[in-house]
């Protein structure tokens, strides 16, 4: 279809719909508080009560004749589809770079913990707990060097390290990586510290922008208005859309496509734009007008030839050269790889990213990498959600205030400006007319204009109607996929939390999640929550959620999936990256430490001609003892013994003490099964548009085992996941077992008999996990498909707070350290 065709001008605005019926009688707005003793919010003749200043109001929409308003509504047109939501670039094996911050100590050298003494315990081993309760990082310098690995001596500043570090410091001040128009959109120079841009002058640039696009017609912006503008307005254009020609936006459709899908971007799926917004969007995008210009000198200094073309060797001796060059140009896991091998292929990768299979790349190339790799930065900032900032509007029917109080609790302590619609009646009522009664809910939209749309059981039946007939087209959260949702639309970000215990709307999984593809990719997320197979003593661990879906109250697991409805980065990365935040922080500190990728993982690796006598080497040729004063020592001690802040889902927590700690270097496993398997599911989320992150899609896990030394002596496949299950009764179905909390593996049959000393052992592991689904005790070994090709990486038990991950590849874990202990 052309791409004038798709541009009615009549069906943009909001509200411009078919002539409905007028209705007399229209609904009355009370604002009250919401809290103790209040009346049923909303209620005609409800008692007035003194607003809170520190709580925020509940708007409440019922039906009363006091302060009616009129109101016309449209006869239930579907609205016009336009655009398509444009999926970002596939980067290959390249990632986003890391901005250069401040740092202490020289190149390579391994930041620092406050150790305090420690040493082999009375018995013999490390200390009981791990290391002491507060771990500060030491003062930067080379006292963070670390007593084992390389030594590294720190090099004079070279003139490329001068121009990198000016980029970079303009990078990481501005919140990190330039963002995608950092070379194209020219904002005036501010007074902030290093040119930055001032946040007045934005604002300022961007009210005139604003101003010139609505020219006064109203304080919101219309989809109509900013592609008009566009059209008609070279200066909104460069602005908004640079590079592109705004007079032929009806004649480029990639032009065209990119106007609408920035249109979503900054609306978030909503029909217009308030300017606040539309502000948001460009400071989020603000950077130094000169950093073109340090990024040109940059490009200067790799261009040894001066020919303003850069062939892969040049890049690969810039990268050698100079170790912020390599900084800024390889992802954080590849920055100190010491391997000629592995560093050509990651230089290799980068430089396939930026030209393809060119012999050369030139100055706009090297800036287009940037401009690319900006957007996937988006979502590795990761900014926190504002929940104090954030309007959620409840449909009151079938959210459970009543029957299911502990659901209302949880929405109301989670910090969001809270508003409700209620005085309207159940649409599963005979004779309902939901045409009457929508309208009750778009005005509450309207009034409301919230960030979320939020509804339960038969309050569902609403929402679908408000897709249906474009009254809402903003993130969503709908707990009890109702039987009228068969279809989500495009573009809107989605979550659907059900459960298999459901007995008022019982849908199977696999029907839900045919569901969940028909919305927009990488914005819908099913949160699951399922039943595990029974155990041989006829016990069933874990049940899944009946109709009040009694899983989202602990762990603040409610106010996690309304979070992630909003984020935009999409639901689902967005609630696993939340899977962290149950860790203890000490803990994770001490796995960014130990590194969430194969090649970081490495960093405490040694060979024979470099053993000493305090790295003694066991009888196992693969095993290596680690110093107990040692740091490496100390970080898998934490990772061991730290607990999680959620309670065990399986019982009570077992004090244990670490006797030994030895770590496993397998080239072979590593090289053949783990690198490879890494690689490829990097490569999986990257082509489904999701950003591949460490420690996200990457775990330090625990592995009992009764056969420890055949796992770790396997040259080529340590784990055999088809073959496994069998001794937890595979309540999951097939695959191998990980544990989130070590005490969960010590607590049950997994270690096999104890040693004649009362010891047992245990591996801990760098499991590269991906995505991952809720576990199905009917599966054989085939995870779910994700996004067509593309299937699961792993299963868990819970995707509120996993403590039990199953991985069905044998190159998804590496065991990384033995520890031998006591409990």
């Amino acid at each position: 279809m052309a791409a004038a065709a798709r541009l009615p001008s009549a069906h943009f605005d909001a509200g411009m719909m078919p002539p409905g019926p007028t209705y007399t009688q229209a609904p009355a707005v009370y604002v009250t508080p919401q809290g103790p003793g209040s009346p049923s919010p909303g209620a005609p003749g409800g008692r007035a009560l003194p607003m809170n200043p520190s709580q925020p109001p509940v708007m409440s929409v019922g039906s009363g004749p006091c302060g009616a308003f009129p109101g016309s509504m449209g006869s239930g047109m579907t609205p016009l589809h336009l655009g398509s939501s444009v999926a970002p670039p596939t980067l290959g094996s390249c990632g986003t770079p890391v901005g250069l911050g401040a740092g202490g100590g020289p190149p390579g050298a391994m930041p620092g913990f406050n150790l305090g003494p420690s040493g082999p315990a009375a018995a013999g081993g490390y200390p009981p707990g791990g290391p002491s309760a507060q771990m500060p990082m030491a003062a930067p310098g080379p006292t963070t060097q670390a007593a084992v690995g390389p030594s590294f001596a720190a090099a004079p500043a070279s003139p490329v390290t001068s121009q990198v570090t000016a980029v970079s410091t303009a990078v990481a001040k501005a919140g990190g990586l330039p963002t995608r128009s950092f070379v194209l959109r020219s904002l005036p120079r501010g007074s902030g510290p290093n040119g930055q841009v001032d946040d007045a002058e934005v604002a300022k640039e961007a009210q005139n922008i604003f101003d010139r696009i609505v020219k006064g017609e109203s304080d919101t912006m219309s989809r109509l208005q900013f592609i008009r503008a566009l059209v008609d307005d070279k200066t909104v254009a460069s602005f908004v859309l640079p590079g592109i020609d705004g007079a032929r936006l009806f004649e480029d459709e990639d032009a065209h496509e990119a106007a609408h899908h920035l249109f979503n971007d900054i609306s978030r799926g909503r029909r217009r734009i308030r300017f606040n917004e539309f502000l948001a969007n460009f400071q989020n995008s603000k950077t130094k007008a000169s950093n073109a210009t340090e990024l040109r000198e940059v490009f200067d200094l790799f261009d040894v030839n001066k020919d303003n073309r850069i062939s892969r060797h040049e890049l690969l001796l810039a990268v050698k050269r100079d170790q912020k060059v390599r900084d800024l140009m390889l992802r954080e896991s590849e920055a100190n790889l010491e391997e000629e091998e592995e560093l050509s292929d990651a230089v290799d990768d980068v430089y396939k990213a930026i030209c393809g299979d060119s012999k050369y790349f030139d100055f706009a190339d090297f800036v287009g990498y940037f401009r690319s790799i900006a957007k996937l930065q988006a979502c590795a900032l990761h900014q926190p959600i504002i929940r104090s900032e954030k309007r959620v509007l409840i449909i009151g029917p079938g959210f459970g205030a009543q029957l299911n109080p502990a659901q209302t609790q949880a929405v109301m302590q989670g910090g969001f400006q809270v508003h409700w619609v209620h005085g309207i009646p159940n649409p599963e009522e005979a004779e309902f007319d939901m045409l009457r009664h929508v309208s009750t809910v778009k005005e509450a939209i309207n009034n409301t204009r919230p960030d979320l749309l939020m509804c339960g059981s038969k309050g569902g039946g609403y929402v679908v109607a408000c897709w249906k007939m474009g009254f809402w087209r903003g993130p969503t959260l709908m707990i009890n996929a109702h039987p009228q949702c068969q279809e989500l639309p495009a573009d809107l970000p989605i979550v659907i939390t059900h459960g298999d215990q459901d007995p008022v709307y019982p849908r199977p999984r696999a029907e839900l999640e045919a569901l969940i593809a028909t919305g927009s990719p990488n914005m819908c997320f099913l949160y699951y929550s399922s039943t595990s197979g029974r155990l041989a003593s006829g016990h069933t661990p874990r049940m899944g959620d009946q109709h009040n879906m009694a899983s989202l109250i602990p762990f603040e697991t409610l106010p996690r999936l309304m979070e992630s409805a909003l984020s935009p980065e999409g639901p689902e990365l967005h609630m696993m990256r939340t899977w962290l935040e149950r860790l203890h922080p000490q803990r994770v500190e001490a796995e960014k430490h130990l590194g969430y990728t194969p090649q970081k993982m490495k960093q405490f690796w040694i060979s024979p001609k470099r053993l000493s006598a305090t790295m003694a080497r066991s009888d196992n040729g693969n095993l290596y003892d680690v110093p107990a004063q040692s740091l490496e020592a100390q970080l898998v001690s934490t990772v061991f013994t730290a607990q999680a802040k959620d309670p065990s889902t399986y019982g009570s927590v077992p004090s244990l003490r670490i006797v030994r700690i030895q770590r496993i270097e397998n080239a072979g496993q590593e090289d053949a099964g783990v690198i490879p398997y890494y690689n490829s599911v990097r490569g999986s989320c990257e082509s489904m548009g999701v950003e591949f992150v460490p420690g996200v899609h990457t775990r330090w896990l625990f592995h009992g085992s009764s056969a420890i030394d055949s796992i770790i002596s396997n040259p080529i496949q340590g784990f055999q996941p088809l073959a496994s299950g069998t001794q937890g009764e595979a309540v999951w179905g097939k695959g191998t077992y990980f544990a989130r909390d070590a005490s969960y593996v010590a607590a049950g049959p997994f270690c096999g008999a104890r040693a004649p000393d009362g010891t047992r052992r245990m591996l801990v592991c760098l499991v590269t996990t991906g995505m991952s689904c809720a576990g199905d005790p009917a599966n054989f070994g085939v995870l779910p498909v994700r996004r067509a090709p593309h299937r699961y990486n792993s299963s868990v038990d819970s995707l509120s707070s996993p403590e039990i991950f199953i991985i069905q590849h044998p190159g998804a874990a590496y065991p990384a350290y033995v520890v031998t202990f006591l409990g």
